[in-house]
């Protein structure tokens, strides 16, 4: 519902801005003329297009700075772009045979570009390798990333293509963007009779450019991703703790005993949080291994709350009053190797009291080196967390942990001084994962065969070597052949695109 009240505001601005764009052109048509000429904007219903020759100079003198390199890196493009491209066909066809209703299935979102010549202008595509579709599974709040990401990977797209196209002495017409409702897509225009003019290997060089630079792009960004922490180790700990960013207002973690925003958690239960990946492991281990606690004898005959024992609906056993709500049952786990200190096997014991008083955690087989081990008699969808936080007191909560996950958000980036939130830190990282997604999503989705990706003229290019001229001398027989292919790249790609969509609405409507 955020998505289409985002999205109803766009098209009422659309509307507003073509209002105005018609007014000035009938009321101030010269001077508005003038100012949409010398700016190289375009306003259309639902895009903007701005378009621009400024830039042409600045990609030569890029391009000639170091030939040498550019001539290699375009070389390695070309054959990792033949490569990918049947691996991209396979990967297409299966996805759309895969029937998955729940929505599981795969990964990437990408604006795609046109291949080749004149006015190329990209085409927006989406890939079932995971579905991010925003307000379905990619958080509204991120959508600005999203856009960002996209604007980011069509650019240094239509970039590639320009400097190779440059090396190739094909001429630049200009540059420009489209804004398509909310979606960017750059855009190069060339020459087309001077592209199609050139030898089969430095066509290909110009047209498999955009992709191999979206390669370079997507690993680039991956190492700077995976390079965060360690770049901003200087104003932020990112390996001995999370910080607690927000809490929704409903959690049933947050109270005046609970976490709080900006609280420092170290660790829950045994498990010791160094970053995310631990937070949520050591979530997942309150359920799968239990905590129970070492403490000693004159403890638990000082606190026994015990009522006479009963069998719950579930089959565990009830020993305290329905009354107690902040006690629980727990049971002694008698080590074969301990003597016998007549404990009974269920007691009635403060959780609190049990938990702060302990000794530590229990060992394997319920060894204590001090104390006699107890463990808590609770469901399986119930577990305890001793959430200890840097210079509070511990927070000991008993529910699942999924109330952990939907209603806590943590960063690892753990500010040294208050100038640095952890927002900053994080929104780096969170556009650094968009860009590298996009920008494999954008290679993957661009060499495949299909109208309006560069795959579609990297195929008619090769079509035209000389090996398969002689092999297929009659040239409609070629065009024949270079139809089929695209017209199936096309048909498989329009199929998945009808089960993505299908996929999200079925999401949709299940929720």
């Amino acid at each position: 519902m955020e998505l289409i009240v985002i999205l109803g505001i766009v098209v009422l601005l659309y509307v507003v801005l073509l209002f105005f764009d018609g007014f000035f052109k009938s009321c101030m048509h010269y001077p508005y003329d003038a100012f949409l000429r010398g700016t190289g904007l375009t306003v259309k219903f639902l895009r903007l297009q701005w378009h621009t020759t400024a830039l042409n100079r600045s990609i030569v003198k890029w391009s000639t700075k170091y030939p040498k390199i550019l001539d290699c890196s375009f070389n390695i493009g070309v054959y990792l772009s033949l490569l990918m491209m049947p691996f991209a066909v396979v990967m297409i066809v299966v996805s759309s045979f895969q029937t998955n209703l729940h929505g599981q299935s795969a990964r990437v979102v990408a604006s795609g570009g046109a291949g080749g010549a004149d006015a190329r202008t990209p085409e927006r595509r989406t890939v079932e390798i995971d579905l991010v579709i925003p307000g379905v599974n990619l958080p509204i709040n991120e959508i600005g990333y999203y856009v960002a990401a996209l604007a980011i990977n069509s650019v240094v797209h239509e970039l590639g293509h320009g400097l190779a196209a440059v090396l190739e002495d094909v001429q630049i017409k200009g540059f420009g963007l489209h804004v398509l409702l909310i979606i960017p897509m750059a855009y190069t225009q060339l020459d087309s009779d001077q592209l199609n003019t050139l030898r089969l290997w430095k066509k290909l060089r110009v047209l498999c450019a955009g992709i191999w630079h979206n390669l370079l792009l997507g690993l680039f960004t991956y190492l700077l991703f995976i390079s965060t922490p360690l770049l901003f180790s200087a104003v932020y700990r990112t390996n001995d703790a999370v910080i607690v960013t927000s809490l929704k207002n409903n959690s049933p973690m947050a109270g005046p005993r609970g976490l709080e925003h900006g609280d420092i958690i170290k660790s829950i239960n045994s498990c010791d949080i160094h970053h995310e990946e631990s937070w949520y492991e050591c979530l997942l281990q309150t359920i799968h291994s239990p905590p129970a606690y070492c403490v000693s004898t004159d403890f638990v005959h000082l606190n026994d709350e015990s009522v006479p024992m009963s069998h719950k609906n579930d089959g565990l056993i009830e020993c305290c009053g329905s009354e107690n709500t902040a006690s629980s049952c727990f049971e002694y786990m008698v080590d074969a190797n301990e003597d016998d200190v007549a404990l009974p096997q269920h007691m009635c014991l403060n959780i609190r009291k049990t938990i702060e008083n302990s000794f530590g955690y229990c060992q394997h087989n319920g060894q204590c080196s001090e104390g006699h081990c107890f463990k808590p008699s609770i469901n399986n969808y119930t577990t305890i967390m001793q959430i200890r936080r840097e210079s509070k007191p511990d927070v000991i909560y008993i529910g699942h942990p999924g109330d952990a996950t939907r209603t806590v958000q943590i960063s690892r980036f753990v500010p040294k001084t208050a100038v640095f939130a952890p927002r900053f830190a994080d929104s780096i990282q969170l556009l650094l994962k968009y860009v590298t997604v996009f920008a494999l999503g954008l290679a993957f989705i661009n060499v495949m065969p299909c109208y309006g990706f560069d795959g579609q003229h990297i195929v008619n290019t090769l079509l035209t070597d000389g090996t398969i001229q002689q092999r297929i001398p009659q040239k409609s027989k070629r065009d024949v052949i270079s139809l089929a292919i695209n017209v199936v790249g096309t048909l498989f790609v329009f199929i998945l695109l009808i089960k993505v969509f299908w996929l999200s609405l079925y999401r949709i409507m299940s929720v």
